[in-house]
Protein backbone atom coordinates (compact mmCIF):
# COMPACT_ATOMS: atom_id res chain seq x y z
CA UNK A 1 0.00 0.00 0.00
CA UNK A 2 2.58 2.79 0.75
CA UNK A 3 4.55 1.61 -2.42
CA UNK A 4 1.15 2.63 -4.68
CA UNK A 5 0.82 5.54 -2.28
CA UNK A 6 3.95 6.70 -3.27
CA UNK A 7 3.94 6.37 -6.63
CA UNK A 8 1.50 9.16 -7.14
CA UNK A 9 5.55 10.65 -6.78
CA UNK A 10 6.61 10.16 -10.33
CA UNK A 11 6.24 13.58 -11.37
CA UNK A 12 9.68 15.11 -9.80
CA UNK A 13 12.38 13.59 -12.08
CA UNK A 14 17.78 14.17 -12.02
CA UNK A 15 21.65 12.81 -13.84
CA UNK A 16 24.13 14.85 -14.69
CA UNK A 17 23.39 17.55 -17.43
CA UNK A 18 26.46 16.04 -19.18
CA UNK A 19 25.81 18.24 -22.33
CA UNK A 20 26.77 21.17 -19.93
CA UNK A 21 29.08 19.69 -16.69
CA UNK A 22 31.97 18.97 -19.01
CA UNK A 23 32.57 22.44 -20.60
CA UNK A 24 35.12 24.67 -19.77
CA UNK A 25 32.50 27.43 -18.88
CA UNK A 26 30.12 25.35 -16.41
CA UNK A 27 31.25 27.76 -13.88
CA UNK A 28 29.93 26.37 -10.64
CA UNK A 29 27.54 23.72 -12.40
CA UNK A 30 30.89 21.55 -12.75
CA UNK A 31 32.37 22.49 -9.97
CA UNK A 32 29.26 20.11 -8.26
CA UNK A 33 31.03 17.14 -10.12
CA UNK A 34 34.32 18.02 -8.96
CA UNK A 35 34.88 20.87 -6.42
CA UNK A 36 38.97 20.97 -7.97
CA UNK A 37 36.75 22.46 -11.36
CA UNK A 38 36.55 25.79 -9.08
CA UNK A 39 40.54 26.50 -9.87
CA UNK A 40 41.83 27.62 -12.97
CA UNK A 41 38.63 28.73 -14.34
CA UNK A 42 38.06 31.31 -17.21
CA UNK A 43 35.81 33.16 -15.30
CA UNK A 44 37.06 35.72 -12.32
CA UNK A 45 33.40 35.39 -10.96
CA UNK A 46 30.84 33.22 -12.38
CA UNK A 47 27.03 34.21 -10.36
CA UNK A 48 24.39 31.42 -10.83
CA UNK A 49 21.25 32.58 -10.36
CA UNK A 50 19.44 28.98 -10.89
CA UNK A 51 19.75 26.09 -12.37
CA UNK A 52 17.43 22.95 -12.72
CA UNK A 53 18.12 19.29 -13.72
CA UNK A 54 14.85 16.91 -14.12
CA UNK A 55 15.11 12.90 -14.32
CA UNK A 56 13.02 10.25 -14.78
CA UNK A 57 13.67 6.77 -15.86
CA UNK A 58 12.64 3.18 -15.60
CA UNK A 59 12.56 -0.55 -17.16
CA UNK A 60 8.82 -1.37 -16.53
CA UNK A 61 6.77 0.95 -18.79
CA UNK A 62 7.51 3.37 -21.54
CA UNK A 63 5.98 5.96 -23.72
CA UNK A 64 3.59 4.36 -26.61
CA UNK A 65 1.55 6.76 -27.61
CA UNK A 66 0.61 7.85 -31.00
CA UNK A 67 2.59 12.04 -29.99
CA UNK A 68 5.57 12.66 -28.12
CA UNK A 69 5.76 13.72 -24.88
CA UNK A 70 6.91 17.11 -26.31
CA UNK A 71 3.59 17.48 -27.84
CA UNK A 72 2.27 16.70 -24.78
CA UNK A 73 4.01 19.27 -22.48
CA UNK A 74 3.46 22.22 -25.20
CA UNK A 75 -0.48 21.29 -25.69
CA UNK A 76 -0.02 20.58 -29.26
CA UNK A 77 -1.21 16.80 -29.72
CA UNK A 78 -3.10 16.69 -33.24
CA UNK A 79 -6.70 17.22 -32.90
CA UNK A 80 -7.42 13.47 -33.36
CA UNK A 81 -6.05 12.67 -29.70
CA UNK A 82 -7.92 15.56 -28.61
CA UNK A 83 -11.71 15.65 -27.02
CA UNK A 84 -14.49 18.09 -27.26
CA UNK A 85 -13.22 20.29 -24.70
CA UNK A 86 -9.82 20.36 -26.64
CA UNK A 87 -8.09 18.15 -24.30
CA UNK A 88 -5.53 15.20 -25.17
CA UNK A 89 -6.67 12.15 -24.28
CA UNK A 90 -4.72 9.48 -22.91
CA UNK A 91 -5.19 5.49 -22.97
CA UNK A 92 -3.51 2.98 -21.02
CA UNK A 93 -2.89 1.35 -24.70
CA UNK A 94 -0.22 4.08 -24.63
CA UNK A 95 1.58 2.42 -22.37
CA UNK A 96 4.35 0.11 -23.10
CA UNK A 97 4.77 -2.69 -20.71
CA UNK A 98 7.89 -4.47 -20.53
CA UNK A 99 6.94 -7.85 -19.60
CA UNK A 100 10.69 -9.08 -19.18
CA UNK A 101 12.47 -6.93 -17.10
CA UNK A 102 13.26 -9.64 -14.26
CA UNK A 103 13.12 -7.38 -11.24
CA UNK A 104 11.80 -3.23 -12.30
CA UNK A 105 13.30 -0.16 -10.59
CA UNK A 106 12.49 3.73 -10.89
CA UNK A 107 14.55 6.46 -10.77
CA UNK A 108 13.94 9.85 -10.21
CA UNK A 109 15.20 13.11 -9.39
CA UNK A 110 15.60 16.91 -9.31
CA UNK A 111 18.58 19.09 -8.78
CA UNK A 112 17.77 23.20 -8.19
CA UNK A 113 21.12 25.14 -8.07
CA UNK A 114 19.98 28.14 -6.18
CA UNK A 115 22.20 31.59 -5.87
CA UNK A 116 25.99 30.25 -6.28
CA UNK A 117 29.38 31.66 -6.55
CA UNK A 118 32.25 31.23 -7.85
CA UNK A 119 35.80 33.79 -7.69
CA UNK A 120 38.69 33.49 -8.74
CA UNK A 121 41.68 34.72 -6.19
CA UNK A 122 44.38 34.23 -7.82
CA UNK A 123 46.07 32.15 -10.69
CA UNK A 124 46.32 29.20 -7.81
CA UNK A 125 43.44 29.82 -5.37
CA UNK A 126 39.79 30.18 -5.91
CA UNK A 127 36.27 29.95 -3.81
CA UNK A 128 33.19 29.49 -3.87
CA UNK A 129 29.55 28.89 -2.31
CA UNK A 130 26.35 27.38 -3.36
CA UNK A 131 22.87 27.02 -2.47
CA UNK A 132 20.78 23.69 -3.70
CA UNK A 133 17.99 21.41 -2.77
CA UNK A 134 17.33 17.96 -3.85
CA UNK A 135 14.33 15.45 -4.21
CA UNK A 136 14.24 11.87 -5.78
CA UNK A 137 12.85 8.76 -5.27
CA UNK A 138 14.46 5.74 -5.43
CA UNK A 139 12.25 2.21 -6.09
CA UNK A 140 14.09 -1.16 -6.83
CA UNK A 141 13.52 -5.01 -6.63
CA UNK A 142 9.82 -4.68 -7.60
CA UNK A 143 8.42 -8.17 -9.77
CA UNK A 144 6.08 -7.76 -12.14
CA UNK A 145 3.00 -8.85 -10.17
CA UNK A 146 3.55 -5.55 -7.91
CA UNK A 147 4.73 -3.37 -11.03
CA UNK A 148 1.11 -4.68 -12.56
CA UNK A 149 -0.41 -3.93 -8.86
CA UNK A 150 1.57 -0.34 -8.84
CA UNK A 151 -0.15 1.06 -12.38
CA UNK A 152 -3.52 -0.99 -12.55
CA UNK A 153 -4.59 -1.19 -8.80
CA UNK A 154 -6.24 -4.37 -7.14
CA UNK A 155 -8.71 -4.39 -9.76
CA UNK A 156 -7.42 -6.82 -11.97
CA UNK A 157 -6.87 -10.07 -12.91
CA UNK A 158 -3.43 -9.81 -13.44
CA UNK A 159 -3.09 -9.55 -9.65
CA UNK A 160 -6.02 -11.27 -8.32
CA UNK A 161 -6.22 -14.71 -6.68
CA UNK A 162 -2.56 -15.35 -6.93
CA UNK A 163 0.17 -15.42 -4.10
CA UNK A 164 2.74 -13.69 -4.23
CA UNK A 165 6.35 -13.11 -3.30
CA UNK A 166 8.76 -10.56 -2.39
CA UNK A 167 12.42 -9.74 -0.75
CA UNK A 168 14.80 -7.14 -1.01
CA UNK A 169 12.61 -4.67 -2.51
CA UNK A 170 13.59 -0.99 -1.54
CA UNK A 171 11.77 2.28 -1.67
CA UNK A 172 13.41 5.64 -0.67
CA UNK A 173 11.75 9.15 -1.06
CA UNK A 174 14.33 12.34 -0.16
CA UNK A 175 14.48 15.99 0.03
CA UNK A 176 17.10 17.99 1.54
CA UNK A 177 18.68 21.05 1.22
CA UNK A 178 22.32 22.11 0.80
CA UNK A 179 24.69 24.90 1.66
CA UNK A 180 28.58 24.60 0.46
CA UNK A 181 31.91 25.90 0.55
CA UNK A 182 33.95 25.04 -1.83
CA UNK A 183 38.03 25.84 -2.29
CA UNK A 184 40.53 24.90 -5.03
CA UNK A 185 44.38 25.21 -4.94
CA UNK A 186 46.42 24.67 -7.48
CA UNK A 187 49.32 21.64 -6.27
CA UNK A 188 51.50 21.33 -9.45
CA UNK A 189 52.20 23.68 -12.05
CA UNK A 190 55.72 22.65 -13.92
CA UNK A 191 55.93 23.03 -17.68
CA UNK A 192 53.55 19.85 -19.12
CA UNK A 193 52.00 18.55 -16.00
CA UNK A 194 49.10 20.53 -13.56
CA UNK A 195 47.65 19.27 -10.92
CA UNK A 196 45.26 20.84 -8.79
CA UNK A 197 42.50 19.90 -6.14
CA UNK A 198 39.08 21.13 -4.48
CA UNK A 199 37.29 20.43 -1.38
CA UNK A 200 33.54 21.33 -0.58
CA UNK A 201 32.54 21.18 2.93
CA UNK A 202 28.42 21.41 3.17
CA UNK A 203 25.58 21.99 5.38
CA UNK A 204 23.04 19.50 4.67
CA UNK A 205 19.36 20.17 6.23
CA UNK A 206 16.79 17.57 5.74
CA UNK A 207 13.00 18.47 4.25
CA UNK A 208 11.38 14.99 3.91
CA UNK A 209 12.15 11.26 3.72
CA UNK A 210 9.89 8.02 3.58
CA UNK A 211 12.01 4.61 3.83
CA UNK A 212 10.58 0.62 2.83
CA UNK A 213 12.69 -1.78 2.69
CA UNK A 214 10.88 -5.11 2.20
CA UNK A 215 13.21 -8.26 3.57
CA UNK A 216 10.52 -10.38 3.05
CA UNK A 217 6.96 -10.29 1.84
CA UNK A 218 4.16 -12.94 0.72
CA UNK A 219 0.26 -11.65 -0.17
CA UNK A 220 -2.38 -11.95 -2.39
CA UNK A 221 -5.14 -9.78 -3.70
CA UNK A 222 -8.93 -11.29 -3.60
CA UNK A 223 -12.32 -9.72 -3.99
CA UNK A 224 -13.95 -8.29 -0.70
CA UNK A 225 -17.35 -10.85 -0.27
CA UNK A 226 -18.82 -7.85 1.30
CA UNK A 227 -18.44 -5.61 -1.41
CA UNK A 228 -17.69 -7.65 -4.53
CA UNK A 229 -16.50 -4.89 -6.40
CA UNK A 230 -13.76 -3.95 -4.11
CA UNK A 231 -10.64 -6.11 -2.97
CA UNK A 232 -8.52 -7.33 -0.27
CA UNK A 233 -5.01 -6.85 -0.14
CA UNK A 234 -4.16 -10.03 2.56
CA UNK A 235 -0.55 -9.62 4.14
CA UNK A 236 0.25 -13.19 5.31
CA UNK A 237 3.95 -12.16 5.81
CA UNK A 238 5.79 -9.25 6.20
CA UNK A 239 9.64 -8.44 7.47
CA UNK A 240 10.74 -4.84 6.86
CA UNK A 241 11.77 -1.80 7.74
CA UNK A 242 9.56 1.04 7.70
CA UNK A 243 10.35 5.21 8.80
CA UNK A 244 9.44 8.60 7.77
CA UNK A 245 9.21 12.33 8.81
CA UNK A 246 5.81 13.57 9.19
CA UNK A 247 4.53 17.12 7.04
CA UNK A 248 5.22 19.13 9.74
CA UNK A 249 8.64 18.60 8.41
CA UNK A 250 8.91 19.84 5.41
CA UNK A 251 6.25 22.68 6.21
CA UNK A 252 8.52 23.98 8.45
CA UNK A 253 11.65 24.32 6.45
CA UNK A 254 12.89 27.69 5.71
CA UNK A 255 15.56 29.70 4.44
CA UNK A 256 17.25 31.22 7.69
CA UNK A 257 20.39 30.34 9.78
CA UNK A 258 17.88 28.75 12.99
CA UNK A 259 16.78 26.32 10.40
CA UNK A 260 20.08 25.63 8.84
CA UNK A 261 22.34 25.49 11.41
CA UNK A 262 20.01 25.63 14.66
CA UNK A 263 17.66 23.16 15.89
CA UNK A 264 14.45 24.05 13.66
CA UNK A 265 14.69 21.45 11.50
CA UNK A 266 13.85 18.00 11.51
CA UNK A 267 17.37 16.54 10.92
CA UNK A 268 20.90 17.79 9.62
CA UNK A 269 23.94 17.23 9.11
CA UNK A 270 27.27 16.91 6.77
CA UNK A 271 28.87 16.43 4.13
CA UNK A 272 32.14 16.31 1.77
CA UNK A 273 33.21 16.47 -1.80
CA UNK A 274 37.04 15.70 -2.73
CA UNK A 275 38.29 16.28 -5.70
CA UNK A 276 41.67 16.24 -7.72
CA UNK A 277 41.86 16.86 -11.46
CA UNK A 278 45.48 16.39 -13.55
CA UNK A 279 46.14 18.20 -17.08
CA UNK A 280 48.54 17.44 -19.53
CA UNK A 281 50.28 20.62 -21.11
CA UNK A 282 52.41 20.26 -23.93
CA UNK A 283 52.00 23.63 -25.09
CA UNK A 284 52.02 25.91 -22.53
CA UNK A 285 54.56 28.03 -24.28
CA UNK A 286 51.52 29.31 -26.30
CA UNK A 287 50.10 30.42 -23.07
CA UNK A 288 52.87 32.20 -21.11
CA UNK A 289 53.94 35.83 -20.94
CA UNK A 290 55.80 37.81 -18.39
CA UNK A 291 54.21 40.37 -16.17
CA UNK A 292 57.05 42.50 -13.84
CA UNK A 293 59.30 40.20 -14.30
CA UNK A 294 56.83 36.88 -13.33
CA UNK A 295 56.18 34.18 -15.78
CA UNK A 296 52.50 33.86 -16.17
CA UNK A 297 49.84 31.71 -18.03
CA UNK A 298 46.74 33.30 -20.31
CA UNK A 299 43.93 32.82 -17.69
CA UNK A 300 41.44 32.95 -20.27
CA UNK A 301 42.49 29.79 -22.30
CA UNK A 302 42.19 26.20 -21.94
CA UNK A 303 45.95 24.82 -22.11
CA UNK A 304 45.70 21.02 -21.79
CA UNK A 305 45.84 18.27 -24.62
CA UNK A 306 43.72 16.02 -22.08
CA UNK A 307 42.30 16.42 -18.68
CA UNK A 308 41.71 13.67 -16.16
CA UNK A 309 39.44 14.10 -12.82
CA UNK A 310 38.53 12.02 -9.89
CA UNK A 311 36.10 12.43 -7.20
CA UNK A 312 34.51 11.77 -4.32
CA UNK A 313 30.73 13.02 -3.59
CA UNK A 314 28.13 13.60 -1.72
CA UNK A 315 29.91 11.41 1.16
CA UNK A 316 27.96 12.09 4.35
CA UNK A 317 24.17 11.74 5.88
CA UNK A 318 21.45 13.35 7.25
CA UNK A 319 20.28 12.39 11.26
CA UNK A 320 16.68 12.94 11.66
CA UNK A 321 16.38 13.07 15.74
CA UNK A 322 13.55 15.32 16.66
CA UNK A 323 10.82 12.97 18.15
CA UNK A 324 7.94 14.89 17.31
CA UNK A 325 8.69 14.40 13.39
CA UNK A 326 10.49 11.24 12.96
CA UNK A 327 8.98 7.89 13.12
CA UNK A 328 10.46 4.73 12.55
CA UNK A 329 9.84 0.75 12.91
CA UNK A 330 10.85 -2.49 12.42
CA UNK A 331 8.13 -4.22 11.33
CA UNK A 332 7.41 -8.07 11.31
CA UNK A 333 3.35 -8.73 10.84
CA UNK A 334 1.10 -11.99 9.89
CA UNK A 335 -2.19 -12.55 8.68
CA UNK A 336 -3.40 -8.80 8.19
CA UNK A 337 -5.93 -7.33 5.45
CA UNK A 338 -5.85 -3.82 3.89
CA UNK A 339 -9.49 -3.13 2.71
CA UNK A 340 -10.69 -0.33 0.47
CA UNK A 341 -12.10 1.58 3.44
CA UNK A 342 -8.50 1.75 5.03
CA UNK A 343 -7.72 3.95 1.77
CA UNK A 344 -9.97 5.58 0.87
CA UNK A 345 -10.38 9.19 0.70
CA UNK A 346 -6.56 9.97 2.18
CA UNK A 347 -6.28 13.44 3.16
CA UNK A 348 -2.53 14.07 2.98
CA UNK A 349 0.54 11.72 3.93
CA UNK A 350 0.31 12.09 7.60
CA UNK A 351 -3.63 10.42 7.52
CA UNK A 352 -2.29 7.74 4.63
CA UNK A 353 0.51 6.87 7.70
CA UNK A 354 -1.23 7.07 10.16
CA UNK A 355 -3.82 4.37 7.88
CA UNK A 356 -1.51 2.11 7.45
CA UNK A 357 0.06 2.12 11.10
CA UNK A 358 -3.28 0.78 12.50
CA UNK A 359 -3.88 -1.24 10.30
CA UNK A 360 -0.54 -2.93 11.13
CA UNK A 361 -0.32 -2.27 14.57
CA UNK A 362 2.33 0.21 14.70
CA UNK A 363 2.63 2.81 17.33
CA UNK A 364 4.89 5.65 18.80
CA UNK A 365 5.70 2.57 21.95
CA UNK A 366 6.88 -0.05 19.77
CA UNK A 367 9.15 2.27 17.38
CA UNK A 368 11.83 4.78 17.63
CA UNK A 369 12.17 8.63 16.73
CA UNK A 370 15.51 8.53 14.84
CA UNK A 371 17.14 7.11 11.88
CA UNK A 372 19.96 8.47 9.60
CA UNK A 373 19.72 9.20 5.71
CA UNK A 374 22.72 8.76 3.61
CA UNK A 375 23.59 11.47 0.49
CA UNK A 376 23.65 10.21 -2.86
CA UNK A 377 27.53 8.75 -2.53
CA UNK A 378 29.37 8.57 -5.72
CA UNK A 379 32.44 8.37 -7.50
CA UNK A 380 32.62 10.18 -10.76
CA UNK A 381 35.97 9.86 -13.18
CA UNK A 382 36.01 12.18 -15.65
CA UNK A 383 38.17 12.32 -19.28
CA UNK A 384 38.06 15.41 -21.17
CA UNK A 385 40.32 15.73 -24.87
CA UNK A 386 41.15 18.68 -26.55
CA UNK A 387 40.52 17.81 -30.21
CA UNK A 388 41.02 20.86 -31.98
CA UNK A 389 40.84 24.52 -31.60
CA UNK A 390 37.24 24.20 -30.20
CA UNK A 391 36.18 20.75 -30.33
CA UNK A 392 36.31 18.49 -27.51
CA UNK A 393 34.66 14.91 -26.52
CA UNK A 394 34.40 14.29 -22.95
CA UNK A 395 33.66 11.03 -20.95
CA UNK A 396 32.23 10.87 -17.50
CA UNK A 397 31.70 7.66 -15.57
CA UNK A 398 29.58 7.45 -12.43
CA UNK A 399 29.22 4.45 -9.91
CA UNK A 400 26.87 4.81 -7.41
CA UNK A 401 28.25 3.80 -3.95
CA UNK A 402 25.10 2.96 -1.81
CA UNK A 403 23.89 -0.34 -1.33
CA UNK A 404 20.15 -0.83 -2.49
CA UNK A 405 19.09 -1.43 1.24
CA UNK A 406 19.88 1.45 2.45
CA UNK A 407 18.17 4.30 3.74
CA UNK A 408 19.14 7.21 1.48
CA UNK A 409 19.05 8.95 -1.95
CA UNK A 410 20.64 7.03 -5.12
CA UNK A 411 22.82 8.86 -8.12
CA UNK A 412 22.02 6.28 -10.67
CA UNK A 413 25.42 4.99 -12.03
CA UNK A 414 26.30 5.90 -15.73
CA UNK A 415 28.78 6.32 -18.54
CA UNK A 416 28.37 8.83 -21.28
CA UNK A 417 30.44 10.23 -23.96
CA UNK A 418 29.83 13.81 -25.08
CA UNK A 419 31.79 15.48 -27.89
CA UNK A 420 31.11 19.39 -28.18
CA UNK A 421 32.04 22.61 -29.75
CA UNK A 422 33.07 25.09 -27.58
CA UNK A 423 33.45 28.84 -27.59
CA UNK A 424 33.66 31.68 -25.10
CA UNK A 425 30.43 32.76 -25.77
CA UNK A 426 28.45 29.78 -27.50
CA UNK A 427 28.76 25.96 -27.23
CA UNK A 428 26.78 22.81 -28.60
CA UNK A 429 27.02 19.45 -26.98
CA UNK A 430 25.82 15.98 -28.11
CA UNK A 431 25.83 13.50 -25.17
CA UNK A 432 25.73 10.08 -25.38
CA UNK A 433 24.72 7.98 -22.62
CA UNK A 434 24.07 4.59 -20.89
CA UNK A 435 21.40 5.79 -17.91
CA UNK A 436 20.43 4.67 -15.18
CA UNK A 437 22.51 2.13 -13.83
CA UNK A 438 23.39 1.49 -17.13
CA UNK A 439 20.02 0.59 -18.36
CA UNK A 440 19.01 3.02 -20.64
CA UNK A 441 21.00 3.85 -23.68
CA UNK A 442 19.94 8.00 -25.12
CA UNK A 443 21.44 10.39 -26.92
CA UNK A 444 20.87 14.34 -25.90
CA UNK A 445 21.47 17.60 -27.08
CA UNK A 446 22.81 20.87 -25.01
CA UNK A 447 23.30 24.41 -25.88
CA UNK A 448 25.26 27.64 -24.41
CA UNK A 449 24.71 31.19 -25.62
CA UNK A 450 26.14 33.82 -23.22
CA UNK A 451 24.81 33.26 -19.71
CA UNK A 452 21.88 30.83 -20.77
CA UNK A 453 21.94 27.11 -21.43
CA UNK A 454 19.33 24.39 -21.92
CA UNK A 455 19.34 21.14 -22.86
CA UNK A 456 18.53 17.47 -22.58
CA UNK A 457 20.57 13.83 -22.37
CA UNK A 458 17.44 11.91 -23.52
CA UNK A 459 16.31 13.70 -26.34
CA UNK A 460 14.82 10.37 -27.82
CA UNK A 461 12.05 10.87 -24.80
CA UNK A 462 11.04 14.49 -26.71
CA UNK A 463 10.66 13.08 -30.64
CA UNK A 464 9.14 9.65 -29.41
CA UNK A 465 12.11 7.89 -30.60
CA UNK A 466 12.14 3.89 -29.38
CA UNK A 467 9.30 3.87 -26.73
CA UNK A 468 11.23 5.86 -24.25
CA UNK A 469 11.45 4.96 -20.56
CA UNK A 470 12.27 8.16 -19.34
CA UNK A 471 12.87 11.78 -19.53
CA UNK A 472 15.92 14.37 -18.71
CA UNK A 473 15.97 18.50 -18.92
CA UNK A 474 17.97 21.11 -17.71
CA UNK A 475 18.67 24.78 -18.18
CA UNK A 476 20.11 27.57 -15.93
CA UNK A 477 20.87 31.18 -16.16
CA UNK A 478 23.54 32.78 -14.67
CA UNK A 479 26.27 36.14 -14.69
CA UNK A 480 29.61 35.01 -16.41
CA UNK A 481 32.28 37.49 -15.75
CA UNK A 482 35.54 36.07 -17.84
CA UNK A 483 39.11 36.20 -16.97
CA UNK A 484 40.99 38.56 -18.90
CA UNK A 485 43.99 37.77 -21.59
CA UNK A 486 47.24 39.63 -21.00
CA UNK A 487 46.97 42.93 -22.34
CA UNK A 488 50.92 43.41 -22.73
CA UNK A 489 52.57 44.59 -26.03
CA UNK A 490 54.79 41.61 -25.60
CA UNK A 491 52.72 38.58 -24.23
CA UNK A 492 53.62 35.73 -25.76
CA UNK A 493 56.77 35.08 -23.87
CA UNK A 494 57.86 31.70 -22.65
CA UNK A 495 61.01 30.88 -20.20
CA UNK A 496 62.17 27.61 -19.80
CA UNK A 497 61.61 26.59 -16.18
CA UNK A 498 64.43 24.39 -14.88
CA UNK A 499 62.12 23.44 -11.60
CA UNK A 500 62.07 19.74 -10.82
CA UNK A 501 58.78 18.46 -9.75
CA UNK A 502 56.83 15.48 -9.64
CA UNK A 503 56.54 14.08 -12.75
CA UNK A 504 53.76 11.64 -14.02
CA UNK A 505 55.82 9.92 -16.75
CA UNK A 506 58.32 10.63 -19.13
CA UNK A 507 58.12 14.17 -21.25
CA UNK A 508 57.91 13.66 -24.99
CA UNK A 509 60.89 15.22 -26.84
CA UNK A 510 60.46 18.84 -28.15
Amino acid sequence: MLIILFFQFDNIYAQQMLGITGSNYAGTNSVHNNPANITDSRYKLYVNLISNDVFLSNNYVGWGAPFSILQLLTNTTPKEYRNSQNLTIFKNAYYDVNPDGGLYHLNTLTDTQGPSILYTLNSKQSFGISSRVRAGLNFSGADLPLANLIRLGTDTLLVKNQDFKLSNTNLNLNGYAEIGLTYGQTLLDEDEDFVKIGVTVKRVVGIYNTHLNIDNAEYNIINDPAEPKKQILNIDKLIATYGYTTENTFKTSKPSVSWVFGNQSSGSGWGVDLGIVYEFRPETRKFSYRDKGVKKLDPSKNKYLYKIGVSLLDFGGITYNNPDNIRNWDVNITNTQFYSADVSKVEGLDDAYSRINNTIGLNDINGTTTFTSGLPTSLQVNFDYHFSEKIYINSLWVQDLRQEKSISMKMPSSLSFTPRWESKWLEVAMPFALLDNYNTFTFGLAGRLGPLFLGTDNLGAFLNINNPRGMDLYFGLSIPIFNKPPTLPNACFYEKDERKGLKFWKKRNR
